[in-house]
């Protein structure tokens, strides 16, 4: 007989008790508190007021503070035995160390050319960020016990609702709550700026929620989405199938509202793959998402006669976009042909400098070379492989997680063809939380049933 859906079939035991929210264990509280940066905080536009080599982004201070917490859990308390399964590094994992790997060995080979070019400074930067992605994972996988992963989802969604409830906000008001929120809210000598600054072309100003450009929002609410829907489909009791519900219409509306093809493109792939696991039993997502459709003149009025322009062939803008993407493959051939096995330095290409080019993986065959590229593609497979494992699995209350899982990190790997998304980090941040949550989750399924 099936558990009841909104509990997960985790090796739970009777230390598992206090489990967040409902507990006083400060690592599970740092970790909701890093997403709960991600959702609502511009990390990459604000920058506290202390002098440093890199940039001070707030991100980086706090995930100091959780490894410093961490450190000082482990050196002063007992292991609790059976709190939980003790994580285990697998293909993903290695696969993320190998390509963190690769990108600094990419800078260090090329870094006499660097320092000629003045681009050495902008490549480490890049990859101090690189390295807060890889340390962020290893943080919220390393210390949630597979009990607490339904409660970080009801945050994340819970998070995914308030973002998309603001960006339509904005898209109606153009006003940016996020930027003036964390500017009353900012600690004194923090630079915050007023608005993300982005103007697009026409003269309207971009709809960019807590990132620095429309593209990282729709992303991250993107690939928030499956998990509003797949718990709206396979939740057991009303209210959590009223709170999921609710956040999916939300959460959707957010997308549209930024009148991004990406807010339609992302939303449609997640929704796609969640159909195509799922199969009937998500056949509620399916008349969840028409509705929202169908409510959208009602939550954003005017954002599908924008998103219309944003797909028609008639209009200019939208064909010099397609132009200039198509340009950029043959114009980058010579760099492509330069550096072909390691690259020219992970972060080092400036795009004001040479090229915008909207493709995170041709930007990184740039920078990391085939090499590097390959260890990517790997990376996000590998996760896909591992949420989809579960999504497949007979064990329905976690098959869900898996589920919402691969139709996040599919619609990443798909964001990645859009725009740079390690560049913007709410996008990376969201993919890796996704991750860790599908992987603790996979691993306590796996301890079950006697698995590897």
């Amino acid at each position: 007989m099936a558990p009841h859906a909104e509990a997960l079939p985790v090796a739970r035991s009777r230390a598992a008790s206090g489990d967040w929210p409902r507990t006083t264990r400060i690592l599970p509280w740092l970790a909701a508190l890093l997403v709960v940066m991600i959702y609502t905080v511009p990390i990459d536009s604000v920058a506290l007021g202390i002098p440093l080599p890199f940039d001070p982004r707030p991100d980086r201070f706090l995930l100091l503070g959780c490894f410093v917490a961490w450190l000082l859990v482990l050196a002063v308390e007992e292991p609790v035995r059976g709190a939980r399964v003790a994580y285990r590094v697998g293909v993903f994992d290695t696969l993320l160390v190998l390509f963190a790997i690769a990108a600094v060995a990419s800078v260090a080979l090329n870094l006499p050319v660097l320092e000629k070019l003045d681009e050495a400074n902008t490549a480490a930067k890049q990859l101090i960020l690189l390295l807060s992605y890889v340390a962020f994972y290893v943080f919220v996988a390393g210390v949630l016990r597979p009990s607490e992963v339904r409660g970080f989802v009801r945050l994340v969604v819970a998070l995914g609702a308030l973002a998309a409830l603001l960006t339509v906000v904005e898209f109606l008001t153009r006003e940016n709550l996020f930027y003036l929120l964390a500017k009353e809210l900012a600690p004194p000598g923090t630079q915050v700026p007023a608005d993300a600054g982005v103007v697009v072309a026409g003269g309207r100003p971009d709809v960019t929620g807590p990132g620095r450009h429309g593209l990282a929002v729709s992303a991250m609410l993107a690939m928030t989405l499956p998990f509003a829907l797949a718990g709206a489909a396979f939740a057991d009791a009303r209210r959590a199938r009223l709170f999921f519900g609710v956040a999916g219409v939300i959460i959707l509306a957010g997308c549209l509202a930024t009148v991004r093809r990406s807010g339609v493109v992302l939303p449609f792939v997640a929704v796609s793959v969640l159909l195509a696991l799922g199969g009937r039993r998500m056949v509620p997502a399916v008349a969840l998402t028409v509705a929202v459709l169908a409510l959208v003149p009602v939550l954003a009025p005017g954002a599908f006669h924008e998103l219309a322009l944003q797909f028609s062939g008639a209009n200019v803008q939208t064909q010099r976009s397609i132009e200039g993407r198509t340009s950029d493959y043959s114009a980058v051939l010579p760099d492509l042909r330069a550096h072909a096995l390691v690259g020219r330095g992970y972060g080092s290409y400036i795009a004001r400098r040479y090229r915008f080019l909207d493709n995170q993986y041709i930007l990184l065959t740039i920078e990391t070379g085939f090499v590097g590229l390959v260890l990517y593609l790997a990376t996000v497979i590998a996760a896909a492989v591992r949420a989809v494992r579960l999504g497949l699995s007979r064990r329905r209350p976690a098959a869900w997680i898996g589920l919402a899982g691969a139709g996040s990190i599919l619609a990443y790997l798909v964001a990645n063809v859009l725009f740079d998304a390690l560049a913007f980090p709410q996008a990376p941040y969201v993919f890796l939380l996704v991750v860790a949550l599908v992987s603790v989750v996979r691993q306590a399924t796996d301890a079950e049933e006697g698995g590897v």
